[in-house]
């Protein structure tokens, strides 16, 4: 039990809940403060709106009471309603149409007017903006008049509308007939609309009542019972103060006025107003969830990490205790681990090349390394392109670096892998264009290359690794090294009658026919060279060439028609054989 307690794993994990729980517990801390203010704005901003909307009504219902007064008062309409009875009918007809022009101004007015009547007890005549000149029966005027007497507010009910009255001259005695009767209808629509844009979105709604706390206008008739059931009372001692009330599933605001005599009410549905906390709370959890998850997966992995390749490492020194020299710890991840593996693999190995019975098979193996890795990179190849890339770095030319350091990895790339013995010409011509364009390059302003492509059946033909680089190399070293500009280097191919033959020719000057002679002397005699004997990579090549495939293949040399020299590499070429 003590062990498992004291175990790497168990500590990690100790550690990690240490170092968050505070900050967890301060981030729920900033997330319960950060949903309180949300809380206290969310009520604030549905408070605002309701005032907002409550001002735009009382202030076009005082303007439409001031227009009532301004109207009633008015030469035409007054004098009409005192001289028609002795007027004719055509000055009555003519009068009225007057006065319907006048109504039909004050109803463009307000868009919250439906209708403006002017009611003429003694004809018995009413000029409404929406049913023209028309009889008026007497019950008509004097049910507004009633109505009006009910309320004490100045907006009154009649048959299910609203209107504002204005009586001339005014009584307050319902059944006496008034010269004139002045009325406007509220627009139901309308402030329907308007109470429709309190609460656009979401779960609620709006409504204005009047005086005897019955329903006047709701913003959506499915809400009809939920408004029914939440009528504010009276609320004389607070006029024009926002009343917040709470129900079992939503939130009530009311405001009242007391000059008109109205209550505007929103409703807010609870789903609606708690969704925001809802989402705090379920971030909340998902956060506590993924948090413990992390600090789990984390100190598993860092245990993996860490455990796991001490683990293998006690696993090769057991083995090492057995006496078992073959043992070898692979290891994917480049980390520190990795280059701990490769040095107690290098000690094995060299323990083992140490004990090895066989001396001379040990020489042997390192004499046919060592000439494996003389066609291979050196390191005045790696010092250029490490220059290179930092001449473009300092000029800023990003895509360049792009461009050339993807060359530089895949030239790495084929040049450290598995050493197999041979490769198809297909990847080695792959290589080969690979450390061209990281030539093209590094002499972009001196040398063209042309390269022509390999044919698709002569792809596969297997031949030894790095054949053609060091062709190159000494392309770039001795043909075109001296070329400031104009420097040309071109690779071509022909099939023969059972081969293949690759052309690499350059236009360089500095090739005298006495350096010709010379190399091919060499070339001609490389096979008679002992082992402690130094070639070129021209004469490495050959004679891989012609150990691999017999004397009739290699390299030739001679004159190029553009002026340097000409390399042609002889290979075997079987279309039905890849190998």
């Amino acid at each position: 039990m003590r062990s498992k307690i004291n175990s790497l794993f168990v500590k990690l994990m100790l550690t990690f809940f240490v170092l968050i729980v505070p900050l967890y517990g301060l981030s729920v801390w900033f997330t319960n403060n950060s949903s309180g203010q949300m809380r206290g704005e969310i009520e604030r901003s549905n408070e605002s709106v309701l005032l907002f909307h409550y001002s735009t009504l009382q202030l076009e219902l005082a303007r439409m009471t001031s227009l009532l007064a301004e109207y009633s008062v008015d030469s035409q309409l007054a004098d009409f309603s005192t001289f028609a009875p002795i007027m004719s009918n055509y000055e009555i007809d003519r009068r009225l149409n007057d006065i319907l022009q006048k109504l039909r101004q004050m109803k463009s007015s307000s868009p919250y007017l439906e209708d403006v009547r002017y009611y003429l007890p003694l004809l018995n005549k009413v000029v409404s903006v929406r049913r023209g000149i028309a009889d008026a029966p007497a019950s008509e005027w004097r049910g507004l008049l009633a109505s009006r007497a009910n309320l004490r507010g100045n907006v009154l009910e009649y048959k299910g509308d609203f209107y504002l009255a204005k009586a001339t001259p005014d009584s307050l005695d319902p059944t006496a007939a008034p010269n004139f009767l002045l009325i406007t209808e509220l627009s139901k629509p309308e402030l329907a609309k308007q109470l429709r844009s309190i609460r656009k979105e979401g779960d609620g709604g709006a409504f204005i009542s009047f005086e005897k706390n019955h329903l006047a206008v709701v913003s959506d008739a499915r809400l009809q019972e939920k408004f029914s059931v939440f009528l504010p009372e009276e609320n004389g001692d607070r006029p024009g103060k926002v009343i917040r009330s709470e129900s079992e599933d939503g939130y009530f605001y009311a405001i009242s006025d007391a000059n008109y005599q109205f209550h505007l009410v929103s409703y807010v549905s609870k789903n609606v107003f708690l969704e925001p906390f809802r989402r705090y709370a379920f971030w909340m959890r998902s956060l506590t969830a993924v948090s413990c998850a992390l600090i789990v997966v984390s100190t598993y992995g860092i245990y993996r990490l860490i455990h796991q390749p001490l683990f293998k490492l006690i696993r090769g020194f057991r083995s090492l205790e057995r006496g078992d020299m073959s043992m070898r710890i692979e290891h994917r991840r480049g980390d520190e681990f990795g280059y701990l593996y490769s040095q107690f693999n290098q000690t094995l190995q060299r323990l083992h090349a140490l004990i090895e019975d066989n001396y001379v098979q040990r020489i042997r193996t390192q004499d046919a390394e060592l000439k494996h890795l003389q066609s291979q990179i050196t390191p005045h190849f790696l010092y250029n392109s490490l220059f290179t890339i930092k001449q473009m770095a300092e000029l800023e030319n990003t895509e360049d670096i792009k461009i050339f350091s993807d060359y530089l990895g895949r030239y790495f790339r084929f040049m450290t892998r598995d050493f197999s013995k041979e490769v198809t010409l297909g990847e080695e011509m792959e290589h080969s264009l690979v450390y061209l364009h990281i030539q093209e390059i590094r002499f972009s302003n001196r040398m063209t290359v042309e390269a022509e492509p390999l044919p698709p059946e002569c792809r596969p033909v297997m031949v030894p690794r790095i054949i053609l680089q060091p062709i190159l190399e000494n392309v770039f070293k001795h043909g075109l090294a001296q070329k400031a500009s104009g420097g040309f280097l071109r690779i071509s191919h022909r099939v023969e009658e059972g081969a293949i033959v690759l052309t690499i020719e350059d236009n360089g000057d500095k090739l005298t026919d006495e350096a010709l002679d010379g190399l091919r002397e060499k070339l001609g005699r490389v096979s008679d060279l002992n082992e402690e004997g130094e070639t070129t990579g021209l004469m490495n090549v050959h004679h891989r060439l012609q150990i691999r495939f017999g004397p009739e293949y290699g390299l030739s040399l001679s004159r190029s028609p553009l002026g340097g020299l000409r390399t042609e590499v002889n290979l075997p070429f079987h279309p039905n054989q890849k190998d």
